[in-house]
């Protein structure tokens, strides 16, 4: 019977985890639909609040996501890269979008690639160890600033005039920040995996 289970908690082709996955990699497709909304339709209401839904979608899903598959024990090392990968491809693509239509600095999906790059290096380095490669404490932190960094930029035109365009600055700096300070922990755990090989 423990055996049942257990091959029932790694069936791959089961419904729960294909349902699981593709929210997940739903993401990626609604933010490409956020980016063509924002970059190439003209400025109205109508577009920003379907800006907003699809911010939303993505953000809630990520959230989401994770709660899902624990509650149905459907977590998997699989579930735990294809979540980061699905997170690094569509806030890039938001961010991408966000620095085009002049929102945010385009240095900010610049240090965002830089620092999935280097994360993603460090992932690699602990699944060869054979060590957890699932979001850590400031990874967390940092898709809570860019998420709702998201938002704030996307509602910027809004509120700049009345408190004045220092905080689009402010707010591409300290997303830029808290993005690659949270690379640290990720890399420090690499090192030290190598060290203990």
């Amino acid at each position: 019977m423990n055996q049942d289970l257990q091959q029932k908690e790694t069936d791959y082709s089961s419904f729960g985890f294909i349902f699981v996955q593709s929210f997940t990699l739903a993401r990626i497709p609604v933010a490409i639909l956020f980016g063509v909304l924002l970059v190439y339709t003209p400025d109205t209401l109508l577009k920003l609040l379907g800006c907003l839904a699809l911010l939303g979608f993505v953000e809630i899903s990520d959230a989401a996501d994770g709660h899902i598959a624990r509650h149905y024990n459907l977590v998997t090392e699989y579930g735990a890269m294809l979540d980061p990968y699905a997170d690094s491809i569509s806030r890039l693509i938001i961010y991408w979008s966000l620095a085009s239509h002049d929102l945010v600095l385009f240095m900010v999906p610049l240090c965002m690639a830089l620092r999935d790059v280097t994360v993603a290096y460090s992932r690699i380095v602990l699944a060869k160890q054979n060590l957890t490669v699932s979001a850590k404490r400031s990874g967390k932190i940092k898709a809570t600033f860019q998420a709702l960094g998201a938002f704030a930029a996307l509602l910027g035109p809004f509120y700049w005039e009345a408190i004045g365009r220092w905080s689009f600055y402010t707010l591409s700096w300290v997303i830029i920040l808290v993005t690659l300070v949270s690379s640290v922990e990720y890399v420090r755990s690499a090192i030290l995996a190598l060290k203990h090989d």
